[in-house]
């Protein structure tokens, strides 16, 4: 499945609307890339809803009413990407108060639409989606260890 395509940063925003649920596809899991040298994990906490300030899914171009963000997933590969997951709650006949958990527990997956951020607006995108983010990553040879943070040596001793 491809993700939904936003126009380009010149032409209005669309609001994407409801998109036809394919099934079968791509099942959205651990980060990788082409070698995966480094692997590791990230963590982000949720911006604070602003006053005047787009909120995440005013900057994907998504009906709330219709749709929830339940993934991101940020690319640098040439080009920085984003793209964010959300469930077709119509689709899955849940409404606005419903329970995506459950959704989970009684068909073992969840159902998810791809929608890109345009490019130049991806660093936006992620300064106001995330209050805070952390990544760590850690040469895949030494995935399994133990690192243990100590203080530098000065060039003296």
């Amino acid at each position: 499945m491809q993700p939904a395509k936003c126009e380009s940063p010149s032409s209005p925003p669309t609001l994407w609307k409801r998109a036809a649920m394919e099934h079968g596809g791509p099942v959205f899991g651990p980060a990788q890339t082409r070698f995966n040298d480094y692997i590791g994990t990230v963590a982000a906490d949720d911006a604070a809803a602003v006053t005047g300030q787009p909120s995440l899914y005013e900057l994907a171009n998504i009906d709330r009413d219709l749709y929830t963000i339940v993934a991101v997933d940020l690319r640098i590969d040439g080009l920085v990407t984003a793209t964010v997951y959300a469930v077709d709650r119509i689709a899955q006949g849940i409404g606005p108060d419903g329970d995506l958990v459950k959704l989970g527990e009684g068909n073992s997956e969840i159902p998810v639409v791809p929608f890109d951020i345009p490019e130049p607006n991806v660093e936006d995108f992620v300064r106001r989606a995330f209050r805070r983010i952390s990544i760590q990553l850690v040469a895949q040879l030494f995935r399994d260890q133990v690192l243990a943070v100590t203080e530098p040596n000065s060039p003296e001793e």
